[in-house]
């Protein structure tokens, strides 16, 4: 009996000390709560002027300690209302995958073309665009300038273009690339960004979803340490979105239109693209002398008739010059034979007997 009553005692005496341990922590949570009230309502006036900057200091403490607290029950909430999240504050699996989107493929044609009339060529690539509904995005002519026209010298002109076409025309335009010239080079490139598109699109779906969540939070949110927080992360979230719409928007534009890079040449002959015979190289290489010596003496019958003001000035000097030489010459043989009829030798001396 007298064990039972002991047994009893310990039992009672450990049931006093932990109810005495839970008030301990009830009263210091209590401590710890006790300096928000002067930051949301005016302090006493009896409140010694200390005492009152004490409150305000533990309460701004107080407060961003549960700001803190509220980020971590912002995180748990989203994770409940969207299945878990990135690491990034995405929600991952608010948004399914889409698995029966179109293939995304960004397609660009490039070409090497040569022309002998680059004033046809420059009216035709304006044609092919009004054809297909495209436009150009960049453009450069060179070739030309005021020393070439003047001096009548042959520049060959250059141009390079980067158009922008409907990618259900692209097919069609890149056939009618021929009218342009000969084109000796061509090319076409298909870059596939749909496992890309698909990730980046769901992410921004994720963040739109929690985006209406913050913002529900934010309408019933009353303490200012959880508006903080939901202001804070709302913030961070609408710059992902506008990153990730920035991004897709770009990539639609590629996909729906694509590229095409033209690199025309002004040239005075084409190059041959099939293979010739021997014969056809011999021949060929005759008429490019024949071309060459008929450029030859084209370009100085030019330069001669451009110089020919510079010439006839030199030709006047060098005339001018030769006849005052010729007069001078003239002159002094003159003087000289005047000079010989009129002079008179002495006598020779006549010698001793």
């Amino acid at each position: 009996m007298k064990k039972v009553i002991i047994v009893v005692i310990c039992i009672l005496a450990s049931a006093a000390m932990l109810t005495g341990c839970a008030a301990d922590r009830a009263a210091e949570s209590d401590a710890w709560a006790v300096p928000m009230a002067p930051a949301m309502t005016p302090s006493p006036a009896s409140a010694p002027e200390m005492e009152m900057f004490a409150l305000t200091d533990a309460a701004e403490a107080g407060m961003w300690m549960a700001a803190d607290d509220v980020w971590m029950e912002l995180d748990e909430e989203l994770t409940i209302a969207g299945g878990g999240t990135d690491g990034s504050g995405t929600i991952a699996g608010a948004a399914p995958v889409r698995t029966d989107m179109a293939e995304h493929i960004i397609y660009t044609v490039f070409a090497d073309i040569e022309t002998l009339n680059f004033d046809e060529s420059m009216t035709l690539v304006d044609r092919l665009m009004q054809r297909y509904g495209a436009f150009v995005e960049n453009s450069s002519v060179s070739g030309v300038n005021h020393a070439s026209r003047v001096h009548g010298w042959q520049n060959l002109r250059h141009a390079w273009f980067t158009i922008r076409v409907p990618v259900q025309n692209l097919n069609a335009m890149s056939s009618d690339l021929e009218e342009l010239g000969n084109v000796i080079h061509t090319g076409q490139n298909a870059t596939n960004i749909t496992n890309q598109f698909i990730d980046t699109e769901s992410r921004l779906n994720s963040l739109t979803i929690q985006e209406e969540r913050l913002l529900d939070m934010l309408r019933v949110a009353a303490d200012v340490p959880d508006l903080i927080a939901i202001e804070e992360r709302l913030g961070d979230v609408r710059h992902q979105i506008e990153s990730l719409t920035t991004t897709l928007n770009t990539w639609r534009n590629q996909i729906d239109f694509s590229t095409i890079t033209l690199n025309i040449m002004e040239v005075e002959v084409f190059t041959e693209q099939p293979e010739r015979t021997y014969w056809e190289r011999i021949g060929e290489g005759f008429m490019n002398t024949i071309r060459g010596v008929g450029n030859f003496f084209s370009a100085a019958f030019m330069y001669t008739i451009i110089a020919a003001p510079v010439l006839v000035i030199l030709a006047i000097i060098a005339v001018t010059t030769l006849l005052i030489v010729r007069w001078r010459l003239k002159v002094s043989k003159q003087k000289k034979a005047q000079n010989q009829s009129t002079y008179n030798p002495p006598p020779p001396p006549t010698s001793l007997p």
